[in-house]
């Protein structure tokens, strides 16, 4: 037979636990959260507290054990800083590389730098097509990287990036006659350290002039970087 302080589990009628049968010490205190509110169980008392944690809590915040609410960190454990393209660009008539209004960040000089970038582009016909480069503000930079892309034939094709100056060498890549709804994806490697503190740029435009027809990079489309020392 099983007893709660001396008296029988079985019958009828509640059982108390009283605090002479379990000593302050005998188990830690207790901290529930529930919607928001945060309950205190004391092991010296037996008794419930409600506590007032601060900050607000959400589907995409924490308890810390202070008793805050807080939102994990972010940080890429890797290092890397990622920039999302926020919306859709053209180029349209142009075949001078032009700046890309998202997709650029701040170096330091002597700095190292590695990218990656995973863009989504078209072209509005296969008489303009698309190509693209990249480009310091000031001083210059050195570096080499790779890019793999469809060309103006439509074939898969692997090109080197390099630098050693202001900018890389515009790279084509191919586009549909379907129009610009017809995306392609292009992905880049390239590692650099520039001359001076500057501003490092994605930068596009039609391979080729062509009236009315646009070059576009897409909203979502990705560059991430990390300074390696």
């Amino acid at each position: 037979m099983k007893t709660i302080n001396g008296s029988s589990i079985l019958g009828t009628g509640d059982l108390t636990v009283s605090g002479s049968g379990v000593s302050d010490g005998d188990y830690g205190d207790i901290t529930v959260s529930s919607s928001g509110t945060v309950w205190n169980i004391d092991s010296a008392t037996i008794g419930v507290t409600e506590l007032s944690a601060t900050g607000t809590p959400s589907a995409t915040t924490f308890l810390r054990g202070d008793n805050t609410w807080d939102t994990p960190a972010s940080t890429d454990p890797a290092g890397w800083t990622v920039i999302v393209k926020t919306s859709n660009q053209d180029v349209t008539n142009n075949a001078t590389l032009v700046d890309d209004t998202d997709l650029q960040f701040s170096v330091v000089a002597g700095g190292h730098y590695m990218i990656k970038c995973n863009l989504t582009v078209s072209g509005f016909s296969m008489s303009a097509d698309y190509k693209f480069g990249f480009i310091v503000a000031s001083g210059t930079m050195t570096g080499k990287g790779h890019s793999q892309s469809i060309s103006t034939a439509g074939a898969i094709q692997n090109l080197i990036v390099s630098a050693n100056g202001v900018s890389t060498a515009a790279l084509a890549v191919g586009a549909s006659a379907a129009g610009l709804d017809d995306l392609t994806a292009v992905s880049v490697a390239f590692s650099f350290t520039p001359s001076a503190n500057a501003t490092f740029k994605f930068q596009f435009a039609n391979n080729t002039a062509t009236p009315g027809a646009a070059s576009r990079t897409w909203k979502g489309s990705i560059l991430k970087y990390k300074r390696l020392d």
